[in-house]
């Protein structure tokens, strides 16, 4: 049994571990304590972003003083005032973060303050922020004589701070700084049909049915999806470099001649979105039509607009699957497949796992340009025999696919292809000789694994 002398020990033990770990639990929550004092010390404004529900926003420094009124609705900021428009998401979000954690460097005046004296009886920014519990007003005032370093004070406080001239860098915004610059604003997921109209060229016309996207006009093709998609993409994120929000009569006149382009969109549940394009004085501008705003944009649209159905319709070549090929006769020699794999079919002791690689390359193969059999460089191409003749077999009822391939005359890394089935006859692909590697590495003889001699 333990003696009196070891019970005690062992309580003043237990006492001092006790006392261990209220100190450790207590340095923690000071620890905390002191983060928590230091994240909050000095900052200018009290806010919480998600409560803002609506800005005043002054700028008095541009020629042109900025005076807006913007509310959050339905999760969405707008601009009401001068005009009524949707606002730049991120603009106003990036305006109340740098707000909420701007930082003063000291308070230089603690009340009735000479407000002249710091350029806050005229504020160069007046800002606003309105929450359901009231509103709070920023002024910010001129800069310092010493140092990277701005006035500011919250109206009613009495106090005039003192911190970084960021504040009123971050907050000298224009009203095209914080509205939304997209020109369209059609959701391109929901979008059945595409015209595409531009002077000297075809119309063009794509239609979606079963969410695949199909060339309809000048001619019936089949569309690549991701270039029509990326299409859309480019459009409805054009961005506006400046608006023209109240274009007088010849502004709008010039949209009534000669137009780079015309976008026509329609979507299910949307009547037609009708998008002009013209340059003028070397600008790109962007109008659709009645009380909006015609927009100024960058020159690189002209380029995403000045598209054909070349440049939308599938470039892959064939549709077969290369898994139910059987036989393969290539430049006259004739390859068979045998429990999966694939022999000469004068030697079937060598397998050739080339043909399997060849079938795998002409499966995925895609044109890099696709022409007619009377574009001149592909009868200039065609005037020798093909470099390679190739038919392939398939099990069951498919018929059989013959191709002819040419060297591209002039251009030596390129084969022309053209296929011998009626559908396919008049369309001739052009693809680069590294798409088709397995062509050359298949007329190889095949290696035969040798043992090394000592």
């Amino acid at each position: 049994m333990r003696t009196s002398n070891q019970m005690r020990t062992a309580g003043i033990l237990a006492t001092v571990l006790l006392a261990l770990g209220g100190l450790a639990t207590w340095d923690e929550w000071q620890t905390k304590r002191d983060d928590k004092k230091k994240e909050t010390e000095n900052l200018l404004l009290s806010l919480e972003v998600d409560k803002i529900i609506g800005i005043e926003f002054s700028n008095k420094e541009p020629k042109e003083p900025v005076d807006i009124s913007m509310e959050r609705s339905l999760g969405k900021w707008r601009i009401t005032r001068p005009i009524k428009v949707l606002a730049d998401q991120p603009a106003v979000d990036n305006l109340l973060t740098t707000l909420r954690d701007y930082k003063y460097e000291k308070v230089v005046s603690e009340s009735d303050p000479d407000l002249a004296s710091f350029g806050l009886d005229k504020p160069r920014r007046v800002i606003q922020l309105k929450t359901e519990k009231g509103s709070t007003t920023l002024l910010v005032g001129t800069n310092a004589p010493v140092g990277y370093s701005v006035y500011a004070m919250i109206e009613g406080s009495g106090k005039v701070h003192v911190g970084s001239q960021h504040l009123a860098v971050s907050t000298g915004k224009s009203l095209h700084d914080f509205r939304d610059k997209a020109v369209l604003s059609v959701d391109s997921t929901k979008v059945s049909q595409i015209e595409l109209i531009r002077p000297g060229h075809p119309a063009l016309k794509i239609e979606k049915k079963d969410n695949v996207f199909s060339i309809v006009r000048p001619e019936v093709l089949p569309a690549d999806q991701t270039a029509v998609r990326v299409f859309l993409d480019d459009i409805g994120r054009a961005n506006a470099t400046a608006f023209f929000d109240n274009p007088d009569e010849k502004l709008k006149k010039a949209f009534n001649g000669k137009v780079l382009a015309e976008v026509r969109l329609k979507s299910a549940d949307d009547p037609v979105t009708n998008l002009k394009f013209i340059e003028k004085d070397k600008k790109i501008q962007a109008w659709l039509g009645g009380a909006e705003a015609i927009a100024e944009l960058n020159d690189d649209i002209k380029g995403k607009l000045a598209k054909t159905a070349s440049d939308f319709r599938d470039r892959k070549i064939f549709s077969f699957s290369g898994d139910k090929a059987n036989e393969v006769t290539l430049d006259g020699k004739v390859f068979k497949k045998q429990n999966g794999d694939w022999f000469s079919a004068d030697d079937a002791t060598k397998g050739v796992p080339q043909i399997r690689s060849l079938l795998v390359d002409l499966e995925f193969a895609k044109a890099t340009e696709v022409l007619g059999l009377k574009d001149k460089i592909v009868t200039d191409s065609r005037e020798t025999p093909p470099a390679h003749t190739l038919k392939i077999s398939f099990d069951g009822s498919v018929p059989a696919l013959e191709i002819n391939i040419w060297e591209k005359k002039g251009t030596p890394e390129s084969w022309i292809l053209t296929q011998t089935e009626a559908n396919a006859a008049k369309t001739v692909y052009v693809i680069g000789k590294t798409s088709l590697s397995a062509i050359e590495a298949t007329k190889q003889p095949p290696t035969t694994p040798t043992l090394g001699h000592d």
